[in-house]
């Protein structure tokens, strides 16, 4: 998951000439100083994780070589699956251990700094609006929903249109009567309506599961983030994913709202729900007002 906390991605100013610039990955912005979970964790650039404080504010960083971190290194570097995937475990590492102390906005991967005075301007330009959002975070973590339905199952249980019934020549049941030299073309284009006509309504139907689960979790939820579904053979599972969406709830309330997810889902006539959590809210950095 990635947010766009701060609209800074790769550098914030022109590409830095090697030896003049820097280079400092931002992880996170919290309140707390207290960062002894940083001790010994390896960074995205194997450096030390280190802090600069502004007033309320603590940004958590990493000193970089800005030769192999430069914007057209990075670019590389993040064009490699396995590459990417070591760089966002990292970054995700970081991320969960400022987190445990405290309400944290995670920054989206690769967000690189030329200097820590750029780092400092920003946390004192954007003082009270991280402020106002580490404010709203407290106390809360994300939650991640997958649900999955048997469009077939939905179709037989639910559907407003009876796919077993046919009439003569394939037609549904209750149709115009055959002509007395219908043509074998006719016949199959009924069949062609009909068959459309059972898709559109499988689609609908689990349109229809994946907002009813998640109309009923939002109303549980003090924000909610719809991701765009995936399909299911990335993960390796049967039926057809109808939500897939983050939820910020309130931390005590964790393991209820899984429940209530996993209820909601069997009303709804869902395959599978999977809950995942908690996380940093990598879905809510923007804050309550994006």
């Amino acid at each position: 998951m990635t947010t766009r906390a701060g609209a800074e991605r790769m550098h914030d100013a022109a590409a830095p000439t090697p030896a003049a610039q820097e280079a400092i990955w931002l992880y996170a912005i919290t309140h707390s100083r207290d960062q002894a979970g940083l001790a010994g964790l390896p960074g995205v650039g194997g450096g030390q994780i280190r802090t600069l404080q502004s007033g309320p504010l603590t940004a958590v960083v990493e000193s970089l070589d800005p030769g192999k971190f430069s914007a057209e290194g990075l670019q590389g570097r993040l064009s490699d699956p396995a590459e990417l995937g070591v760089i966002a475990r990292c970054h995700h590492d970081v991320v969960v251990a400022v987190a445990a102390e405290g309400p944290t906005l995670p920054f989206r991967l690769a967000t690189v700094y030329v200097t820590d005075d750029r780092v400092h301007s920003l946390l004192s330009l954007r003082k009270d609006e991280f402020c106002h959002k580490l404010d709203w975070l407290a106390g809360r973590t994300e939650c991640g929903i997958k649900a999955w339905a048997d469009p077939d199952f939905l179709f037989t249980e639910r559907g407003t249109t009876e796919p077993a019934a046919r009439g003569p020549g394939g037609r549904p049941a209750g149709g115009e009567p055959p002509g007395p030299a219908e043509q074998s073309g006719s016949a199959y284009l009924f069949r062609r309506r009909a068959e459309l006509a059972a898709r559109v309504e499988r689609q609908r139907l689990a349109a229809r599961c994946g907002q009813e689960i998640h109309t009923a979790l939002e109303r549980l939820a003090a924000a909610a983030h719809l991701h765009p579904t995936q399909d299911p053979r990335s993960d390796g599972e049967e039926g057809l994913m109808v939500l897939n969406a983050a939820y910020l709830v309130e931390s005590a309330l964790l393991s209820e709202f899984a429940d209530a997810a996993q209820a909601v889902g069997a009303e709804a006539g869902a395959l599978k729900v999977d809950v995942t959590g908690p996380w940093p809210a990598y879905s809510f950095a923007d804050g309550p007002d994006a």
